[in-house]
């Protein structure tokens, strides 16, 4: 929770179903970062789709978590990092079941304290 001068976080989640990820190479050149495009080639069939769809999801809970414009080619994914883009904190939670991926992020503005 946010706790300076009484700031909410925000909360933003998405599912995506896994098997919707067509162009995998394509979608991957496009939204991944360079250090997620190098975890991503690590991986192979069935699970890099999986990874994409994660951090699609990923990147539409961060859109719905914040109050401002997001370019997804901004936002780096680490779900074990805080994320730090334009002002604001947020951490990103990532799931995957049967044919889903689902993400939640919450999202604290810098000066307040997420906890």
């Amino acid at each position: 929770m946010c706790s300076a001068g009484g700031l909410m976080p925000t909360i933003g989640c998405d599912l995506v179903q896994i098997d919707r990820i067509q162009n995998v190479q394509g979608i991957a050149k496009r939204l991944l970062s360079p250090k997620e495009y190098s975890q991503f080639q690590e991986l192979h069939g069935q699970r890099q789709k999986e990874f994409l769809a994660g951090r699609f999801a990923a990147r539409e809970a961060i859109v719905k978590a914040l109050p401002i414009p997001v370019a997804y080619s901004e936002i780096e994914v680490d779900p074990k990092d805080v994320i730090h883009y334009q002002g604001y904190q947020i951490q990103v939670s990532i799931s995957h079941d049967g044919p889903f991926a689902m993400a939640v992020a919450i999202a604290c503005k810098e000066e307040s304290v997420c906890e």
